[in-house]
């Protein structure tokens, strides 16, 4: 899972004013440090339920146990104390116990299946990465490399499949002694070749960012970013000298390690998508992370070529303008969500740049600054040689986002409603707290959509009210379509916009995938163990440390459900919400390109009711009919986001509704932590709708743990 990791330090040196305030409020934190600073409080080993899998795992329809599992578990949410045998509530509203509901073997059986859930996790977070190269010839197996359920279809896609398939990730969370956040950890990035001859070429590289190399060089962490920390502070083991030596590390971390983007797309013979003949930029395969700058790396050999702008030096000028008031006068560079979207009809690709305005620009009802914070978002949009086609801001009130999405009109952007800690930034500056205790979701607000105008500038902006709270961190398919069956040419007839997005009801940041950064452990269980309302106990930070705190849970993250938003475009009000029915929960989704009406998503699926992270399944679903399908890994076994790859008979282009958009191939990675090996399987996405959607074929690294993927890309039709 990812967020729009926001640097709250950004503009610190623009506050002025409130110096003294936050020198005031230090002197407090000091005064108080040596008693009254929170020790890490106790984590809970969640209880878990899964499904029984043989080794190569096991498959279910929406239909099937878990579902009803499910249910039971959303309303009764319950843990198991590490510091105690005894169960406990996970709120002070629910007082029945769990023995009501499960005989001590069940019991046994889901604790143990949390402490897999951990033990998997761990191993494939902490797993070194090195650089690595490896061609395998799928004709043959002469390494029992190659594992195939269907023949037929094995032949079809080895020797019809022609093209590439980038994805980024996480190298180890462990640099030196200390652990790192995933969300900052170093970048680890990974191609596969399809030759269409029966041969798979292999690349992986550790994306060298300056601060990569540094690390790497000491095997240190140097920067403490805004998740993590150098060194432990009070009462962790390092003291006040802790807590100076965070406050002196920069709050940047720069790895470049979520997102792999090719632009311009490659000149193929074939693809509908070739760069146009005016094009003079060889295409650069482009990684970011969120929060930080564009980097290149080539497209072959996977080898860092720079920051963008020193790659490409027109770029400049547009990603940071002489007279932006975001950077100024400081030499500091635009940062980026890592996220970006191509339009596929004017073959554009759109970046995002983000910046976080601090103190704000906001009022209060007497004219006064609210000190609120304001979010600003611009969006470019470029040709196939890298010239800006458009340019588009927005500002409104402070949120966070990571993800955002594109219709034929608009750029869509959840509007997630945060809130600025202000008694929290003195300590952070000063080492005392990491980054995420300084902003927190403002749950008693409800969502918006944010919808930009992309062809007319002066178009006014809308911002579509939702009736709940949600974090919405990535989008499905989105698309405008028209609910009348007469369409005239050059009219926006559209009248509505379909949302499928990937919403928290509630969340608190700085804990993802389990990260512990006092406890230096993950524990991915605790993190995600909570039913769908937020628990009504009170819960410290995950960075707290209050020796005399009560072992708690700390309420942040629920399972991720799959809503599905209709806003009506000629009044521009919700229209509807639907939380898609009989869906276990569900995130990283993938789909066959934006700006286009779809009729199937792919996902990765939870197995757990509580506790659903790690992803070990892969889901396939129909927006229309919410029919959905279920492939299970299994235990100790990670997937990774699913990639959809269209067969190259022409039905999968020219954005053409009238064709069938799902023919092809879903690819994902799947890393298993017991025998420590990687394996890519692929499926067939018709065979996929059984009840029992067995891959064609598995492609073992037998001696190779990838820490996990993220985000990739699939280029038809290209071999670099």
């Amino acid at each position: 899972m990812n967020i729009m990791m926001q640097n709250p330090n950004t503009n610190l040196s623009r506050i002025g004013g409130l110096i003294m305030i936050i020198a005031i409020s230090m002197m407090a934190v000091l005064s108080s440090s040596s008693s009254s600073l929170p020790m890490p409080m106790s984590m809970m080993l969640m209880s878990v339920s899964a499904f029984t899998t043989t080794s190569t795992g096991t498959t279910t329809s929406s239909s099937s146990l878990i579902v009803s599992r499910l249910r039971r578990q959303r309303s009764n949410s319950r843990c198991y104390s590490t510091t105690a045998d005894k169960m406990e509530t996970a709120t002070t509203t629910t007082k029945k116990k769990i023995d009501d509901l499960y005989d001590d073997d069940e019991d046994e059986k889901q604790r143990q299946r949390s402490i897999t859930a951990k033990e998997t996790w761990s191993t494939i977070a902490l797993e070194p990465t090195n650089n690595m190269k490896r061609t395998i010839n799928l004709l043959e197996n002469t390494n029992n490399e190659i594992k195939v359920y269907n023949q037929k279809l094995y032949n079809e896609f080895i020797t019809s499949i022609k093209g590439t398939y980038y994805i980024n990730g996480l190298s180890s969370c462990q640099i030196g002694e200390r652990l790192i956040h995933p969300f900052e950890a170093h970048g680890y990035c990974k191609s596969f070749v399809f030759n269409g001859k029966g041969q798979l070429d292999i690349t992986c590289s550790i994306i060298e960012t300056p601060l990569t190399k540094k690390e790497l060089s000491v095997q240190k962490i140097l920067n403490r970013g805004v998740m993590s920390s150098v060194e432990p502070g009070i009462n962790n083991g390092s003291g006040i000298i802790g807590n100076i030596k965070n406050a002196l590390s920069s709050q940047e971390r720069d790895t470049a390690n979520l997102t792999a983007d090719l632009w311009p797309r490659p000149k193929t013979s074939t693809s509908s998508t070739s760069t146009s003949s005016s094009s003079t930029i060889d295409p650069v395969l482009i990684v970011c992370t969120d929060n930080g700058e564009p980097y290149a790396l080539d497209p072959k050999t996977l080898q860092t070529k720079g920051k963008l702008v020193d790659v490409i030096p027109k770029l400049k000028p547009i990603f940071d303008p002489p007279n932006d008031e975001s950077t100024g006068s400081s030499g500091k560079s635009n940062k980026f969500v890592a996220h970006t979207r191509y339009d596929e009809k004017l073959n554009r690709f759109i970046m995002c740049i983000n910046t976080m305005i601090i103190p704000g620009e906001g009022k209060d009802e007497n004219g006064k600054p609210d000190f609120k914070g304001n979010s600003k978002m611009e969006f470019l949009e470029f040709d196939d040689n890298f010239d800006l086609v458009s340019r588009r801001s927005h500002t409104t009130d402070f949120m966070v986002f990571h993800d955002w999405s594109l219709t034929e009109n608009y750029y869509v952007v959840p509007k997630n409603p945060a809130s600025l800690r202000w008694n929290n930034i003195a300590k952070f500056t000063f080492g005392l707290c990491i980054g995420t205790d300084v902003f927190e979701m403002n749950e008693t607000i409800n969502g918006k959509f944010i919808l930009i105008p992309r062809h007319d500038s002066i178009e006014k902006v809308i911002e579509v009210p939702t009736n709940n709270f949600f974090n919405c961190f990535h989008f499905g398919p989105c698309f405008e379509q028209s609910t009348t069956t007469t369409i005239t040419d050059n009219d926006r007839s559209n009248d509505e916009l379909i949302i499928n997005g990937c919403v928290f009801d509630y969340y608190t940041f700085g804990g993802e995938m389990g990260f512990n950064g006092n406890k230096q452990e993950f524990d991915p269980i605790t993190w995600g163990s909570y039913g769908n309302e937020r628990p009504t106990t009170s819960a410290t930070s995950n960075t707290d440390t209050d020796s005399n705190a009560q072992p708690i849970i700390p309420p942040m993250a629920p399972p991720p459900q799959l809503d599905q938003f209709v806003i009506d475009l000629k009044d521009m009000k919700l229209k509807s919400i639907t939380r898609i029915p009989n869906l276990i929960p569900v995130d990283m989704p993938n789909f066959n390109g934006d700006a286009k009406k779809l009729k199937y998503s792919y996902f990765l699926g939870a197995s757990r009711p509580e506790g659903w992270f790690p992803f070990r399944q892969i889901v396939k679903l129909n927006l229309d009919t919410y029919q959905s399908w279920t492939y299970d890994a299994g235990d100790k076994q990670l997937v990774s986001e699913p990639m959809f790859i269209p067969r190259n008979n022409g039905n999968n282009e020219n954005n053409n509704e009238d064709i069938d958009d799902d023919d092809g191939f879903i690819i994902s990675i799947v890393h298993n932590s017991e025998l420590k090996e990687t394996k890519l399987m692929i499926w067939d996405t018709k065979i996929f709708e059984k009840e029992q959607p067995e891959p064609i074929c598995e492609i073992y690294l037998h001696d190779v743990l990838f820490p996990w993927c993220v985000h990739g890309s699939y280029y038809p039709n290209y071999n670099p």
